[in-house]
């Protein structure tokens, strides 16, 4: 049954992980790739408060035109992933971990979240949908990852509450990007659009106006 849940609620599906889409920048090697030219770079932080497994952020590319996401020649979604684990093996409890990834410059919406690899969330009723442009440094939000939670309706699902911190990001993005810091500039988000549901389940996704709480 599908079902339309806000941010600061959170949601649960089951669908496969999609592995084509592109990895984050990897922040523990002393390598520091920067965006060519015609590329553009995202930086989110996700957190938890307790053991939420092996998780994915998930931004796929968009036409607003035809409101739909790029998938690539064997049908699948075309973007990249953004990993955090906070298992017995990894992670710590409320840290905030800093993620960077370098995309094409252009039109993405924020898709979905995976739990464990293994059960998606799509947010194809309804998703945040921003742009990118050559060049640019896009702070996307901060993003508590959640595993089972409680919600109003007494069931427990797999969520993702969103919140919003551009100088405290600005500052951990610095010890990774001295000289692109400055350039950090806060998503301009439009909640509501709409694509393809490419999974088993699926449901709306919004953030607060202007993406700040």
């Amino acid at each position: 049954m599908a079902k339309r849940l806000i941010a600061l609620l959170g949601l649960a599906l089951t669908s496969p992980a999609f592995a084509q889409l592109t990895e984050q920048v990897d922040l523990k090697k002393p390598e520091r790739p920067v965006a060519a030219p015609d590329q553009a770079m995202i930086v989110l932080r996700p957190h938890a408060s307790g053991m939420v497994g092996d998780n994915r952020i998930l931004f796929y590319r968009y036409d607003p035109a035809t409101k739909k996401v790029a998938v690539d020649a064997q049908g699948k979604p075309v973007g990249t992933k953004i990993t955090y684990s906070y298992t017995v093996f990894s992670g710590k409890k409320g840290e905030k971990a800093l993620r960077v990834a370098i995309v094409p410059a252009g039109d993405y919406v924020l898709a979905g979240r995976t739990f464990n690899a293994t059960y998606t969330d799509i947010f194809c009723f309804g998703a945040p949908q921003f742009s990118l442009r050559p060049g640019s440094v896009t702070y996307i939000g901060d993003f508590e990852m959640l595993a089972l939670e409680k919600m109003a309706d007494g069931g427990r699902r797999n969520a993702m509450r969103y919140s919003s911190d551009l100088e405290g990001s600005r500052q951990q993005f610095a010890t990774a990007y001295p000289e692109l810091a400055p350039k950090l500039d806060a998503w301009q988000p439009t909640n509501g659009a709409t694509f393809q549901c490419l999974g088993d389940e699926f449901v709306a996704y919004a953030v607060p106006a202007g993406g700040k709480p």
